[in-house]
């Protein structure tokens, strides 16, 4: 038979819990409601059960726990409309579509110079990985009007 909790027992026992639900609050996108995927036609993904902005970035997630990065295109009463930016193969309908509330950005600065990169921003002339901290969203203003 246990024994009861005493005062400090007790204490430590809540402030372990607190801790957990603490660290999950601690997430900058605070709550995320999930959907999932329920159609795909071409390489359209349509989904149900979540909400995010025209050039949102979502995850969908397949049964095997790959992550797809996929950008939003459209909307209609109920569903959003995704383009996938990597390789689809493996999703399913009823794969999880997490928005990320992130926009497609490209990395930019000097670094970039004399370097090929692909449409992802990923090198492809074999130099090594490309590191920075400055980025800049794909949809931004423009300055030459």
């Amino acid at each position: 038979m246990s024994r009861p909790l005493l005062g400090k027992d007790r204490q430590i026992l809540w402030a372990e819990r607190l801790k957990r639900y603490e660290d999950r609050l601690g997430d900058d996108r605070g709550l995320v409601v999930e959907g999932r995927l329920t159609r795909m036609v071409g390489l359209t993904l349509e989904s149900v059960g979540c909400r995010a902005a025209i050039g949102g970035q979502c995850d969908v997630v397949s049964s095997n726990g790959a992550h797809i990065e996929a950008e939003v295109v459209g909307f209609g009463e109920e569903s959003l409309y995704l383009m996938p930016t990597g390789d689809i193969h493996g999703l399913e309908q009823g794969a999880r579509v997490i928005p990320t509330g992130r926009v497609c950005e490209a990395v930019v600065g000097d670094h970039l110079l004399g370097r090929v990169i692909d449409g992802a921003g990923l090198p492809l002339d074999g130099l090594g990985a490309i590191h920075s901290d400055e980025h800049r969203p794909l949809t931004g203003k423009s300055f030459n009007r």
